[in-house]
């Protein structure tokens, strides 16, 4: 899982290669807006306690704290339950940027206790680094009774200088099973993708991209008992000739998602909005 600022690329007034730059650090700045959504320490030690984490429970950023990421938010129809997505550097690795290993926590807590949750690891690489995470509480119903909510995490990584394509904002939508947190569908959020012309390199007779925001909505039809969902795109295309001024170009895309009795797939780098050449 959502609003989501969306910024066409600055390509005649950055230039190509800052433009390269601008996109591997985008993630976070897409989201500055948005209102924080801090958890409560009570909460975060309820966490912790489930998880078996000991130590300082505060921010990184802090000697010696636990704490990689955080976000909170209430349930919408269950205003005394707290949604949490935590993220602790339990190895006190820090902010590696590269090699490392978070344990991440997606949660359900109802008076100091955690009643549904979910555990994993976050292997971090050059494209992968814990930044941050947002909560989606929109109307997920995906059947009577059952309620979907989504963790987006932001990752922090540099990522790569010249990447012909790029995907961030990673929503993962999640349904309770009893004691148990499942997720159900994954998918990024933003994307971007180079046409005509090399990434990082100026002044080209022609340059042209197409950047896209997704977002979800849940059709009247279903399968396998669960709604179906569907992923729309609007996407702009950016295109330059040489010192010519940019021209832009919008279209939409949209392809519907099935339950198959267990997901709705995962995929952080989704292609289905690429011109038909590229997919």
């Amino acid at each position: 899982m959502q609003s989501f600022a969306f910024r066409t690329p600055l390509l005649r007034t950055l230039g190509r290669m800052a433009l390269c730059l601008l996109l591997a650090t985008m993630g976070s700045a897409l989201w500055a807006a948005e209102p924080p959504q801090a958890c409560a320490p009570a909460t975060v030690a309820a966490v912790a306690r489930w998880a078996g984490v000991q130590g300082k429970l505060v921010s990184w950023d802090q000697p010696g704290g636990l704490i990689a990421a955080a976000s909170c938010k209430a349930m919408p129809d269950a205003p005394d339950t707290t949604i949490a997505a935590i993220a602790f550097d339990n190895l006190l690795e820090g902010q590696t940027r590269g090699d490392g290993n978070k344990l991440q926590i997606i949660a359900l807590v109802e008076a100091g206790q955690v009643v549904a949750a979910h555990r994993s690891q976050i292997e971090e690489d050059a494209t992968t680094a814990v930044g941050r995470y947002d909560i989606d509480t929109a109307r997920y119903h995906l059947r009577p009774g059952v309620r979907a909510f989504g963790t987006v995490f932001h990752s922090d990584a540099l990522g790569s200088r010249c990447p012909d394509a790029a995907a961030d904002n990673e929503l993962t939508l999640w349904v309770r099973e009893g004691g148990q947190l499942r997720p159900v569908l994954g998918t990024n959020l933003r994307g971007w993708v180079n046409i005509v012309g090399t990434p990082c390199i100026l002044n080209e007779e022609l340059s042209r991209s197409e950047e896209a925001r997704l977002t979800v909505s849940v059709e009247k039809t279903s399968s396998h008992g669960f709604a179906d969902l569907a992923l729309t795109a609007r996407i702009v295309q950016s295109e330059v000739h040489g010192d010519a001024d940019e021209k832009t170009r919008q279209r939409r895309a949209r392809t519907v998602l099935r339950y198959d009795g267990h997901s709705y797939g995962h995929d952080m780098f989704r292609t289905f909005w690429y011109p038909a050449d590229l997919r």
